[in-house]
């Protein structure tokens, strides 16, 4: 049925269906990196070298705070018969696909549990980039959601920061690296 409706109208009914879900009731709390156990890293996975960006974003962060469990989830634009080698289901390292999806982009296999594990900080590095993810997002049961500035689903974050002009997408992510690692938060 998916391939018999023009991508447009697709894309239209999937952000309408966005627009309307419901946010997802969880336990909200306040935590800065240097107090966190387990976080995610939500992602448009694109290229290898963006991966291995991620990956080192992930390994500073286990590194340099302590954190136990780094999670990196990453949305592949394409089916799972063609994902590209560097992206292989690991213990902290996994993807939801085209093939994960329904007709109107909701992710609905492959991402169960980590829909319903209680991270303690869920990063989107890339809002907006895809519906998929901000599904992902939006029925995420993190206790606290953090990204850059989101124009699609505000109300999914516990936390936006501002955009910048000229900045480009490791400023963005530092910065928000930056804000968690020196906020109050118990």
């Amino acid at each position: 049925m998916a391939r018999l409706i023009p991508q447009k109208i697709r894309t239209n009914i999937a952000l309408r269906m966005l627009s309307f879900a419901p946010v997802r009731e969880r336990a909200k709390q306040g935590t800065s990196l240097n107090k966190a156990n387990a976080i995610i890293l939500v992602y448009q996975g694109e290229t290898e070298a963006k991966y291995k960006l991620v990956k080192d974003i992930a390994n500073y962060l286990k590194k340099e705070f302590g954190i136990k469990r780094v999670m990196r989830l990453a949305y592949l634009d394409v089916e799972e018969k063609v994902t590209p080698i560097w992206h292989m289901r690991k213990l902290e390292s996994d993807f939801f696909c085209l093939s994960d999806l329904n007709w109107h982009y909701k992710p609905i296999k492959n991402i169960e549990g980590l829909i319903n594990e209680p991270y303690e900080i869920l990063i989107n590095l890339d809002p907006d980039a895809s519906i998929p993810l901000d599904f992902f997002v939006a029925n995420s049961k993190a206790k606290m959601k953090v990204a850059n500035h989101s124009s699609r689903r505000k109300k999914d974050y516990d936390i936006l920061l501002p955009e910048e002009d000229g900045d480009s997408w490791k400023q963005r992510n530092h910065r928000v690296i930056k804000f968690l690692s020196e906020s109050p938060l118990s």
